[in-house]
This record gives structure tokens, sequence and C-alpha cells, in this order.
């Protein structure tokens, strides 16, 4: 092999490990560029390497299958998404392979021939690349839910079929091209499959996330309506109750006149409410919870400041402390000891949240995700809340020892030109 051959080589291969990053941007996250860098560089140099020394097949596809996995690697995300999309792509890359292989000319000993082949393969592979970004460049990057095991099956077997294509001698030529077609576009269509999973899970965390706004708005609502009607009573009442001191006063009745009053007092006393910051919506929620906390005995601790208008939206507000607060009253009442402490700052264009509950030390985590304890219908809250936090360019931050839990978070309120 001469110089031009090496660096044909080196160029394609070099090509071909980019555009596999691009393939895995489309589907994962990764927000870490050199462990990118470095994943690609080994990858590259794996390649090229057993492409230019080995000069066997097995070695190359093996040498390919690792290079696909070790960038797939340096992505976030469960296993199960970079193994399924790793398939995906090696079954591509094979299928497109073959039918290149077909199609081309008779003489297919040379280097030539070989660096011919990997070119229009990398180009085609790059096609389907740029063809797969534009199915899914409105779609979220998300893990893997529901029946993602067939997409694994379908796409192993048809490596498989592709490998078996390949010992098979007295296959005609027309055959190989025939099979290698189908299963590249049996594995296009896999992804207009995933394509729908996804669809499909944004719009269950889109229903659960209004079915939330919807349970918040109306506890609040109801805290609301139940406190005016205390209100109401009291003056629809008032008439009744000056007429009855005035009796008790014309009798001389001093110390019945006292208690009449200290118990109309109470009444009044009890149907206000505890806080009072001037934004409806906050006020609603805290007041609520307040309640639940006092029937449960819950200690419960409370430093607001916040002003009238934050800046910040109903819904967001609602779910974040419906969500907060919802997880708090939980946990402390299957503690031994129960106690929640609720701070509230606003500086600026800076909110601060910050709930911390006493807890069973009972954690249920997959990794670095937080899973809800009363089952899977109700494992969104803090992802809700997370996904609300990154909206304003805020982080969340959970916490915990074997008796406390704590939860904060830091949004960034950008202040609207007057």
């Amino acid at each position: 092999m001469n110089m031009l051959n090496v660096a044909a080589v080196v160029i394609i291969e070099f090509a071909r490990t980019f555009i596999t990053l691009e393939y895995f941007n489309i589907f994962l996250a990764g927000k870490n560029q050199i462990k990118k860098i470095i994943s690609c560089f080994i990858a590259f140099l794996a390649t090229t390497v057993c492409f230019l020394t080995a000069n066997n097949n097995y070695i190359n596809t093996t040498s390919t299958i690792i290079s696909i996995i070790i960038i797939a690697l340096s992505y976030d995300g469960k296993i199960k998404s970079k193994v399924l999309l790793s398939i995906l792509c090696y079954s591509i890359m094979v299928a497109v392979d073959f039918i290149v292989y077909i199609i081309s000319a008779d003489n297919k000993e040379t280097w030539e021939y070989q660096i011919l082949v990997s070119f229009i393969s990398v180009l085609l592979f790059y096609i389907i690349t740029v063809v797969l970004r534009l199915i899914f460049k409105k779609k979220q990057k998300t893990e893997l839910v529901g029946q993602w095991y067939i997409l694994l099956v379908v796409s192993v077997m048809s490596v498989c079929i592709l490998f078996e294509m390949y010992k098979e001698i007295g296959l005609s030529s027309y055959g190989i091209l025939f099979l290698s077609t189908s299963v590249l576009i049996v594995n296009l269509l896999l992804y207009v499959f995933y394509s729908s999973m996804l669809d499909r899970y944004v719009y269950m965390q889109e229903n659960e996330r209004l079915r939330q706004q919807m349970h918040y708005y109306n506890m609040q609502m109801n805290a609301n309506v139940q406190n005016d009607k205390k209100v109401r009573s009291i003056r629809h009442d008032m008439k009744h109750h000056i007429r009855e001191i005035n009796n008790l006063a014309n009798l001389g009745e001093i110390e019945e006149i006292k208690k009449y009053t200290s118990d109309l007092m109470g009444d009044i006393n009890s149907s206000k409410t505890m806080f009072d910051t001037g934004n409806i919506t906050l006020d609603g929620i805290l007041n609520y919870y307040y309640g639940k906390f006092e029937e449960q005995n819950i200690k419960a601790a409370f430093d607001i400041i916040v002003p009238e208008n934050m800046g910040f939206g109903a819904m967001d507000i609602n779910i974040i402390m419906g969500n907060l607060l919802d997880n708090a009253y939980e946990n402390a009442v299957k503690a031994k000891e129960s106690d929640i402490k609720v701070n509230i700052k606003y500086n600026g264009n800076m909110l601060y949240i910050s709930v911390a509950n006493t807890f069973d030390g009972k954690v249920n985590k997959d990794k670095d995700k937080y899973l809800s304890t009363k089952g899977e219908e109700h494992g969104y809250g803090l992802e809700n809340i997370k996904r609300i936090t990154e909206k304003y360019g805020g982080n969340m931050k959970i916490e915990h020892n074997d008796t406390m839990f704590v939860v904060s978070i830091i949004i960034y309120i950008a202040k609207k030109n007057e």
C-alpha cells in the first residue's frame, strides 16, 4: 500500500468516526466534550490501525463494533439506550457496506477498490445520519421506555442475518443485494418506531404535568373557597353577635361578654390565612399544606420572603411547590419525628427554594435519578421540578442522610423591560 492509499484510509476512518459521533448526538445527551474527544480519538486509532495492518474482516468488524461502543459510552444516559443505538448504528453500517460491495466493480481484491467501497459507504452513512437528524430534530433526548427490547431483538437479528449471509457461499449477488437492502430498510423503520416511542413518552410526561397542574390548582382553589366560606359565615352572623353582646351589656353580664367575645375572636382567627405574601398562587399552596401539616401534628417552620410579583409562571410555581410540599408531607408522616422546614427567598432576579423534611431513611434511587415510593404513576414529581428549574437556567440539588431529606432549588428569573 502506498502513502496515498494510507492517507485515504486515515481520512475515511476519521470521517466515519466523526459521523458516528454526530449519529449519537441525535439521540443522546452529553456535556463532557473532553470525554467525547478522547473516545473519538481511541475509536479512530483502533479502526485505522486494524484496517491498515490486519487486513482481516473479523478483526475489522470487531474493531468497528468496539469503536462504536466506546463513542456511545462517552454520552450520558442508561446503558440500554447506548447498546441499542450502537447495534442499530452498526447494522446500518454493515448493510450499507454489503450493498455498495455488490453493486461496485468486479475487481474486489485491490486496496483501491476497498478504499472506494469504504468511501461510498461512509458517504451513504452520512446521508442516512443527516436524514435521521431531520427526523429527530425536534425530539427530546430522553431514555428508552416501553417495549424498547423489541427494537433490540430486531436489530440484533438483522446483524446476525448479515453475518450468516456473508458466510453463505452459494448465495447469488442479487440475493445478497436483496437481503442487505431489506435489512437496511427494516433498521431504518426501527428508527421510525423509536421516534413514535419517544413521542409517546413525551406525551405521557406532558399529561402528567397537566394533571399535576390541575391537582395543585384545585387544592389552591379549595383552600381559598373554604376560607371564604368561613369569612362570609362570620359576616352573615355578625348582627346576631352584636345583638347578643348588647343584651349581655344591658344585663351587666361582663364576664359573659368576655367569654362570648373570646369565642368569637377564636372563630375569626381560625378563618385567617397563615400566609399572605401577596402572591396568590404561592399563598394558596402554602396555606393548603400548612393545614395538612397541622392535621397530622407535623412540626413545620416557614421562612418566606417574596414579592407579590416574582415574574415567575403561576403553573410552574404550582408544580414546584406542590411537589416539594407533597413529598415532604408524605415522608414526614412516615418518619418517627415529623419535622418540615420551608425556606423561600427572592433576591433580585434569583429565587431560592429549600424544603427539608424528616423521613424513614429509605431512598428509592436509580443511579442519579430519585424515584417515588408511591408507585410508578407518581414518579414524575422531582423530574418535573428539575425540568422547570432547568427551563429558567437554574439547578436542583438533593441531599439526604439517615433522617433528613433536603431539596434545594435556585432559579434565575429574567427581569422584564419596563
